[in-house]
C-alpha cells in the first residue's frame, strides 16, 4: 500500500522564495515583510510576533503563529507573507481547502511567487484537484531561473503528478529537459526511478536510484523508492530495511512509515505496525488510508471495538466515493460477519459499500461473494 504523494518532498516543493520561510518547517525568525506599500503597524506587530513564535519553537508554535498571522491579515489584508504562511500551517494541519484559500490570497498580491505556487499545487493535488495542481506546477516552473533549485524540485513534483496519471513519456521528457537545463539532483533521479518502477523497468530504476543515493545519501525519499523497488522484486526483508532506514533519516517522513507499516501488516506483526500507524495518524489525523490500515492492526491484535471505531470514523469523515471510505466499509462488513458475530452490522456496512464504492474498487469481487453469503439481493 503506497501513497500517491510524497510527504517528504514538501520541504522542497513548498520552499518559499524571497525572504520568506520554507513551508515545510516554517523558520521565519529572520523574516521581515517584503517591500511593498507600507504595512499597517498593527499588522506588522502581529506578523513579527508570529515569526517570534516560530523562532522560540515548542509544541504550540504553529498554533500561536497561526493566531498571530490571522491578526496580521485582519489588520492588513495586503501582507502576502502572512497569507503564505497561513497556507503553510493549514497544509501541515491537513486543511487543504484553507491552504488553497490562503495561498490564493497571497498570489492575488504577489502572483509570481514560486514557493506559493508550489504550495498551492501541493494542496490542490492532495485534495484531488489534479488539473489545478498541474497548472500551478507549470506556472511555477515558468517563473524560475534554470539554476534555481526550485526548478528541479518543482519539475520532480510535476513529473510525479504525471506518473500518477500514467503519463510516463511526458514525465520522463520533463525530467530529461530539466537535467539538461538545470542539472540533476537526488529528487530528479528518485522520481525517474519511481517512473521506471511503475513501468516495471527495474534495472533502470536500480541504476537511477543508485545515482540518487550518490547525490544525497540522507534523503529518505530515495530509500523509500529503493524499498518500493525491492518490494516489486519480491525482496521483503530488503524492502523493510530500506523503509526502516528512511524513517531513521527522518522520523516525520510519512510515506516510509506507512510503507514500513504495510510490510509489518503483511508479516503479521500487528503491534509494530500499530506503532508506526499511530505515529502517522497523530501527525495527520485526516490520513484516511493510514486509519484504515490502523484498523487492520487493531483487528490483528483482536481489539475489535478499536478497529470498528477507527473504520467508522473513516466512513464518517472520508469523501463518499473515495477508496479509503470503501476500504473502511468493506472491513466493517468483514469485521461484523467474521469476527464479531454481528450479521446485521455486517449487512448494513456491505450494503453501503455496494452503493458507494467506486466501480473499480479492489474489493468489488470479494464484496459480491460476501453479498451472497449475507443474503443481500
Amino acid at each position: 500500500m503506497t501513497k500517491t504523494w510524497l510527504a517528504a518532498a514538501i520541504a522542497a516543493a513548498l520552499a518559499a522564495c524571497g525572504g520568506n520561510a520554507k513551508v515545510a518547517q516554517p523558520n521565519t525568525a529572520k523574516t521581515k515583510a517584503a517591500q511593498h506599500d507600507p504595512i499597517k503597524p498593527a499588522a506588522q506587530r502581529a506578523f513579527d510576533r508570529a515569526m517570534s513564535a516560530w523562532r522560540v519553537g515548542g509544541p504550540d508554535a504553529d498554533e500561536t503563529a497561526k493566531a498571530r498571522l490571522k491578526e496580521a491579515v485582519d489588520a492588513d489584508p495586503t501582507i502576502w507573507e502572512a497569507w503564505h504562511d497561513l497556507g503553510v500551517v493549514a497544509w501541515k494541519d491537513g486543511e487543504d481547502d484553507a491552504a488553497i484559500e490562503a495561498f490564493t490570497k497571497a498570489l492575488a498580491i504577489q502572483h509570481d511567487r514560486v514557493g506559493t505556487l508550489l504550495g498551492r499545487a501541493e494542496a490542490y493535488r492532495r485534495s484531488g484537484h489534479k488539473k489545478e495542481a498541474r497548472a500551478d506546477y507549470e506556472n511555477a516552473l515558468k517563473h524560475t531561473e534554470e539554476d534555481d533549485p526550485n526548478r528541479r524540485d518543482g519539475a520532480a513534483r510535476l513529473a510525479s503528478l504525471l506518473r500518477d496519471d500514467g503519463d510516463f513519456d511526458d514525465a520522463v521528457e520533463l525530467l530529461r529537459q530539466t537535467v539538461q537545463q538545470s542539472g540533476a539532483n537526488a529528487k530528479i533521479y528518485t522520481e525517474l526511478g519511481m517512473i521506471y518502477i511503475a513501468q516495471k523497468r527495474y534495472e533502470l530504476a536500480q541504476l537511477v536510484l543508485g545515482k540518487a543515493v550518490e547525490l544525497d545519501g540522507k534523503d529518505p525519499a530515495v530509500f523509500n523508492a529503493m524499498a518500493i523497488l525491492a518490494m516489486r522484486q519480491g525482496k521483503a526483508q530488503e524492502a523493510f530495511d530500506d523503509f526502516d532506514h528512511a524513517v531513521s533519516l527522518d522520523a516525520s517522513y510519512i510515506d516510509a512509515r506507512f510503507n514500513k507499516a504495510s510490510v509489518l501488516l503483511d508479516a503479521g506483526d500487528y503491534q509494530r505496525a500499530k506503532t508506526e500507524l499511530m505515529a502517522i495518524v497523530e501527525k495527520r489525523p485526516d490520513d484516511h488510508a493510514a486509519q484504515v490500515a490502523l484498523g487492520i492492526a487493531h483487528r490483528g491484535l483482536k481489539d475489535f471495538p478499536a478497529a470498528k471505531q477507527v473504520w467508522e470514523r473513516v466512513v464518517n469523515n472520508a469523501p463518499t466515493h473515495s477508496n479509503s471510505r470503501a476500504d473502511a466499509l468493506f472491513n466493517l462488513a468483514i469485521l461484523g460477519s467474521e469476527f464479531m458475530n454481528d450479521p446485521p452490522a455486517a449487512k448494513a456496512a456491505l450494503e453501503r459499500y455496494l452503493q458507494d464504492a467506486p466501480s473499480g474498487h479492489a474489493k468489488r469481487q470479494a464484496a459480491d461473494v460476501k453479498r451472497k453469503e449475507l443474503g443481500i439481493p
